[in-house]
């Protein structure tokens, strides 16, 4: 059985996708230091976790285990992380991120930011909190 989408909703949707897709190619750190977007998504992956295993890292992104060892080889030819056997399974592979990974991810969010303050300045201030309050609403959404 088929649900029908509310127009607004689409629409919403669509504008969401455009806007954030905008604003993601207009980041040109991932290219700067060879590296592709999904490759620095993963990057951002590894640090978030602190230390990951491999297997860990394909769930969240919904790939297979081969899929991330070649985006790690490449983030690791980079010296941007380090893969180290577990010391617990011996089967298992732990991901960190080293410093300038670290340093990486530090400028791309300060770029992030400062392409983002830039798109929103054309709302006024009243406008701005009107969507942050929004957009925290839908964050906490339980589903």
């Amino acid at each position: 059985m088929s649900q029908t989408i509310d127009p607004l909703v689409e629409q919403l949707g669509l504008s969401m996708w455009r806007v954030q897709r905008k604003i993601s190619s207009q980041m040109s750190l991932p290219q700067e230091i060879g590296v592709t977007v999904p490759q620095f998504g993963l990057l951002r992956m590894i640090a978030q976790e602190k230390n990951a295993r491999v297997i860990q890292l394909a769930e969240k992104m919904e790939v297979k285990s081969s899929a991330v060892t070649v985006m790690l080889d490449r983030l690791e030819l980079l010296e941007l992380c380090r893969r180290a056997p577990d010391a617990n399974d011996r089967r298992a592979v732990i991901v960190t991120i080293t410093p300038k990974g670290e340093e990486a991810l530090k400028e791309a969010n300060r770029r992030f930011m400062l392409l983002l303050t830039e798109h929103l300045a054309i709302l006024k201030p009243e406008e701005l909190q009107t969507l942050a309050d929004y957009y925290l609403i839908l964050e906490r959404q339980q589903r």
